[in-house]
């Protein structure tokens, strides 16, 4: 791809206010470089803000320029989903897919056969013996293991696939300046060597409690199912299983007492039709149909249409649950801890709900906190 395409998505992906629907709505019918080409008129005219219209009619941006100059350095691969050769088919599949990635280490991995190991940052050892089991033996028989980096769970994923001589994936919820957790430093530099660490968020942005539900969806998106080990009832391991259902991807849990609190979530999933698994054959046997699914999904080229006229932008219907929490957004900034205080809900639930609500197009995540779109 020329710097010039590149160019192009980067400065769409960094817009302000522009949720992930919205986005991919207009990727149906302009390119990146078709809709920079625009007048201020006609961006107008597609329901654009005046500080998004303002921002796509920069002659320069500061921070597409960094993410330029990142992706010169040895070891760094900037992807756009345009670029057919090594953006995931299987991540282009999903709903507000993110349209560029930020790669260090192996960028072909991303492609290859994937399944998701996630669970809670406080497991047992006994769920820390499960997690190491199920990576090992899943890395033993040619699966890349693709989790968070998280301490717990996540961390005992990556580090058996590495004594195994695997390859893993490490999403990160922040941009590569700020790796986070500070203890996986080491880690993540053992993971860039032997697989890839991903980012959806651009190298100089830090990390934020929002940011890691989004990045739970890119987990899932990237695997052909996700099982999890140990998860609290209000775990943000839940967060992924439920994006795991919603992109058509299986979903395992390891079953647990239902005196142990960290398995309150895993039997929950597994009342709700998730599939239990005692051992790795269980996950294998799953995988070999699920291998030849993935294997035909082909990714779908960005369509060059004539600048439509279209109707007020539709929005999708507001469930009960996030009402309350949508009352209290406005114009103005207001932080999850806020949220959370006002709505007697817990910061997991209430991160939950508002990734819904900005997959729908109807909130937007700013510094500060979260916005309700104009119109919504």
């Amino acid at each position: 791809m020329t710097e010039q395409q590149i160019t192009a998505w980067l400065t769409l992906s960094m817009t302000p206010r522009l949720s992930g629907v919205r986005l991919q709505k207009i990727l149906e019918y302009l390119s990146p470089q078709e809709l920079l080409s625009l007048s201020k008129k006609e961006l107008y005219s597609l329901k654009f803000t005046e500080s998004q219209v303002r921002f796509l009619t920069a002659k320069s941006n500061q921070n597409v320029d960094k993410c330029l100059e990142w992706a010169t350095k040895d070891g760094n691969h900037l992807l756009t989903a345009e670029d057919k050769d090594h953006y995931p088919p299987l991540l282009k599949e999903i709903p507000s897919f993110p349209p560029t990635l930020f790669v260090q280490g192996e960028v072909e991995i991303l492609c290859s056969t994937q399944v998701g190991i996630v669970g809670s940052r406080n497991s047992s050892q006994d769920g820390l013996y499960i997690t190491r089991q199920f990576s090992s033996e899943l890395t033993n028989v040619g699966v890349t293991i693709t989790s968070g980096l998280a301490l717990g769970v996540d961390g005992h994923a990556h580090q058996a696939c590495l004594e195994q001589n695997g390859r893993t994936i490490a999403v990160l919820g922040s941009g590569f300046d700020f790796l986070y957790p500070k203890q996986h430093k080491s880690l993540a530099m053992r993971i860039r060597e032997n697989g890839a660490l991903v980012s959806e968020f651009p190298p100089f942005y830090p990390p934020r409690s929002y940011n890691f539900p989004r990045r739970n969806r890119i987990i899932s998106g990237l695997s052909v199912g996700v099982l999890v080990v140990e998860a609290a009832k209000k775990s943000g391991s839940l967060i992924t299983a439920r994006f795991a259902l919603e992109q058509g991807r299986d979903v395992y849990a390891v079953p647990g007492s239902i005196l142990n609190p960290n398995a309150a979530g895993c039997n929950q999933l597994l009342r709700d039709g998730a599939i239990l698994v005692r051992d790795v054959h269980d996950i294998v046997h799953e995988i070999n149909g699920l291998v030849n699914w993935s294997s035909t999904i082909q990714q779908k080229a960005v369509l060059s249409l004539p600048l439509p006229v279209k109707k007020e932008e539709e929005r999708g219907q507001i469930e009960a649950g996030n009402q309350p929490i949508l009352d209290l957004l406005g114009e103005r900034p207001v932080a999850v801890d806020f949220l959370a205080e006002r709505t007697h809900l817990p910061v997991n639930q209430v991160m939950m709900q508002l990734l819904e609500l900005e997959l729908q197009g109807i909130v937007a995540s700013v510094v500060g906190g979260y916005i309700r779109l104009r119109g919504s």
